[in-house]
């Protein structure tokens, strides 16, 4: 995997890109990576760009996957992750893991997107 960062503190939000075939071990390092940095604070908003990425993942990888970041969550505070993808296998996966966190809600406000100028509009929205 291919993984790149930056904070936007004006807008406090963390722009993430992702590329090529992820793991689920991947996915977890990157988000650690994340939260260790010193420009890291716990409240900030996520825009996660997948549309260059592959998850090709089964259910157990998606669910482990989830079940991380459940528990992550009661850390972060109220927060979005908006994920933008718009490509075959990643997209599938991405819908299945946004409707899994839904059943077992948690600080952690998640939706899915095709377009990241729609993504960015309702990071910054109220909702």
């Amino acid at each position: 995997m291919k993984f790149s960062y930056y904070f936007d503190k004006t807008r406090n939000l963390i722009v993430v890109e992702k590329q090529g075939p992820v793991t689920v071990d991947e996915d977890i390092e990157s988000i650690a990576k994340i939260r260790a940095d010193a420009n890291y604070r716990p409240g900030m908003n996520s825009i996660i760009d997948l549309t260059g990425a592959v998850y090709d993942w089964g259910m157990k990888d998606i669910d482990r996957f989830r079940m991380h970041v459940h528990e992550m969550a009661k850390e972060m505070g109220p927060t979005k992750w908006a994920l933008v993808s718009n490509n075959g296998v990643t997209l599938s996966n991405a819908k299945l893991y946004v409707m899994l966190h839904e059943v077992r809600p948690s600080n952690l406000n998640l939706r899915l997107f095709t377009a990241r100028f729609d993504a960015i509009k309702w990071l910054e929205s109220g909702d």
